[in-house]
């Protein structure tokens, strides 16, 4: 069961059907925008349980719920391999990524440019908490996402036969004049120490993004987005 807090994110949840009970502080019941959620809950038949704001203040774990948590039964992680289902997948690995709003900026990207799934470390970056599910505003819930090995992930879908590239400053060609589209998976790296060298080493090839001004990077978030709506771009427009 996962939890999302937040009056916009429950509401998305809910306006696709996936919330299973949703809690709303007594001391909210009058606000616009949490009475249109139970009003969207009950005509989904959602269970709406109103109880003092303190309960909620214990349950949250991002500490901004805005009188409303919803629950959703949902997989936390799902296998790599089931990401590879995808007909024509594409794949961001994301290597120390550490920042919670960064990841979920990433999974709502992920989620608008067609992503068919996330790999994250189980150690060394932030996992799936109410707080990115929150960030994400829904992407977290709609993109797999799987936990494991970087360098195993990275194994796995070379044997399937899926290009790797990596995302990096150091790379030497630059991310518009590579090939971004068929089976393919992006390596970013986190906050201030992007990736491993070990793992960068692993990729197929590796592209930066210029930088014309006196900042020498963009976040992951920021990264992630400008090299997906390229690949949708190339797809949309190939050769």
């Amino acid at each position: 069961m996962l939890q999302v807090e937040g009056r916009n994110p429950v509401h998305e949840l809910l306006q696709k059907g996936k919330a299973v009970r949703v809690l709303v502080a007594r001391e909210s019941r009058d606000d616009p925008r949490v009475q249109e959620i139970m009003r969207l809950a009950g005509r989904l038949k959602t269970p709406v349980e109103v109880t003092e704001r303190s309960g909620l203040d214990k349950l949250s774990e991002t500490g901004r719920h805005q009188g409303v948590i919803a629950f959703v039964e949902a997989e936390r992680y799902v296998p790599i391999r089931r990401i590879l289902d995808a007909e024509e997948p594409c794949v961001l690995i994301l290597d120390r990524v550490q920042d919670p709003m960064n990841l979920g900026s990433v999974l709502r990207t992920a989620e608008a440019t067609e992503v068919s799934g996330v790999v994250i470390p189980k150690r060394g970056g932030v996992g799936l908490t109410p707080t990115v599910l929150r960030a994400s505003m829904g992407g977290g819930l709609n993109v797999p996402v799987a936990q494991g090995s970087l360098f195993q992930a990275v194994k796995l879908l070379k044997e399937a036969g899926v290009k790797v590239v990596g995302v990096d400053p150091s790379g030497t060609t630059e991310y518009f004049d590579e090939r971004l589209t068929g089976v393919l998976a992006l390596v970013l790296g986190g906050e201030g120490r992007g990736i491993s060298p070990t793992l960068l080493s692993k990729c197929d090839s590796v592209v930066r993004i210029p930088m014309r001004g006196q900042i020498t990077s963009l976040n992951v978030g920021v990264a992630a987005a400008v090299v997906l709506y390229e690949r949708m771009r190339q797809r949309r427009s190939p050769g």
